[in-house]
């Protein structure tokens, strides 16, 4: 009860002395609540966590080929053709052996890998590739057989030009038009244009897993017309060495 007297008597005071002790009282509930120890402002830590993880990385894509170790194709008369030089024009004709072109992880697939052996990481680092038969001349050499090392007849030569190439088609590489592989129909080498490109496929068509299998077929013709030396004896005709190479262009695509 005297609290409340002196405060009827005294209001000025009593109202100063009231917000003062709000004041207080606000402090104190704030910091120093009565009865408890003043709380500590630093930071306390609770624990701390080392944090890992560990993800396999797969092996960067590339693009392989494999042919076989064949160092020499004969050809030899086409279905249909005389198989004896009698004057007439012969259509000859060879298949290789298989061969595999595909972006993996690494050779000697012989298979379609699965799509997650390997990763080009960005779409930039993605590239083309085409595949390049380089031939070493346009001439096809005639010996006969008259001994075991052969007698050469030049008037028996004859040369991939202009009218009779020497073709190479893809035998089996239209079911790889899915996989990005481009075939050219007229790749062919002949006088003046030794290089050509049987396929090609376009760095917007790679993915990390395209595969081909195919064999190259070449063929030419032996012209009419031509008088040999001898007669009644096997002739052997030698060709341009022909140079395959898997070129990886420099713009990728």
């Amino acid at each position: 009860m005297k609290s409340k007297v002196f405060g009827a008597i005294l209001a000025p005071i009593s109202i100063i002395g009231l917000t003062f002790a709000l004041g207080i009282g606000a402090t104190a509930f704030g910091t120093t609540p009565t009865g408890e120890l003043k709380q500590d402002l630093e930071d306390k830590v609770i624990s701390a966590l080392n944090v890992t993880t560990e993800i396999p990385v797969v092996p960067w894509c590339g693009w392989y080929v494999s042919t076989s170790n064949a160092t020499s194709l004969a050809l030899t008369p086409d279905t249909g053709a005389p198989t004896s030089y009698t004057g007439a024009e012969i259509a000859l004709t060879a298949t290789a052996e298989t061969n595999t072109a595909y972006v993996g992880p690494n050779d000697g697939l012989t298979g379609k890998g699965a799509s997650t052996d390997c990763s080009w990481f960005t779409e930039g680092n993605k590239y083309g590739a085409r595949y390049d038969v380089v031939a070493s001349g346009d001439t096809f050499t005639a010996k006969a057989l008259t001994t075991a090392e052969g007698t050469l007849d030049s008037a028996m030569n004859f040369f991939a030009n202009t009218g009779n190439e020497l073709k190479i088609t893809n035998v089996g590489i239209d079911s790889c038009t899915s996989e990005g592989f481009a075939t050219n129909a007229t790749a062919a080498l002949k006088t003046g244009t030794l290089t050509t490109t049987p396929w090609t496929v376009a760095g917007a068509g790679v993915l990390n897993n395209n595969f081909c299998q195919w064999s190259a077929k070449y063929e030419i013709k032996i012209p009419a017309g031509m008088s040999p030396l001898y007669g009644d004896v096997t002739y052997r005709w030698t060709g341009p060495t022909l140079t395959h190479t898997l070129i990886i262009p420099e713009d990728q695509e």
